[in-house]
């Protein structure tokens, strides 16, 4: 062999090791009941909905990362008004999530109500929205029927009261 393939061969054999010493200690994450049940809605989904200008349709997309720890929600990908949300559990193993809004501003939700088929969200105490003046997501409420079929309703407030409550019936696409 001679002095440059082995000084290849040398180097990679330092990259893998050094991929299976970082992959050490990241065992999948299991969390609180509701973040697990966030986490099976993994995959592409369709809906409709009312934004005040008639139905419109919607489609979202979820994907579970950071070793099982975040759930990505997407909605409207691709378009001006793409947003994004990130749940996970806090320190206290209570879900959390924070909604990357088309608003321009961030809210914080936490868990409020937790049963096997619905989650009531509202909004976080440890937030940097002007809650009198800014217009933002205050709540959020998601009704599981089944494994392929949810309803989300999200709470807007503008000016501290609130504004809109939109109603979306997702389906799976399968």
């Amino acid at each position: 062999m001679n002095k440059f393939a082995f000084i290849i061969s040398f180097f990679l054999f330092l990259f893998n090791a050094s991929i299976a010493l970082a992959d050490e200690g990241h065992k999948p994450y299991v969390g609180s009941e509701a973040f697990e049940r966030m986490k099976r809605l993994k995959g592409n989904w369709e809906g409709s909905a009312d934004f005040g200008q008639g139905m419109q349709k919607i489609k979202a997309h979820y994907k579970v990362t950071s070793a099982d720890s975040a759930v990505i929600e997407t909605f409207h990908a691709g378009t001006p008004h793409e947003m994004v949300s990130i749940y996970h559990d806090n320190k206290n193993r209570e879900l959390t999530m924070t909604h990357y809004c088309a608003e321009h501003n961030q809210p914080r939700l936490v868990l409020k109500e937790w049963n096997q088929n619905k989650l009531s969200m509202d909004l976080s105490s440890n937030n940097e929205i002007d809650v009198a003046h800014e217009s933002h997501i205050h709540a959020a409420k998601i009704q599981f029927d089944g494994e392929d079929r949810m309803t989300h309703h999200w709470t807007s407030f503008q000016k501290g009261k609130k504004a809109q409550v939109v109603k979306i019936v997702f389906e799976r696409i399968k």
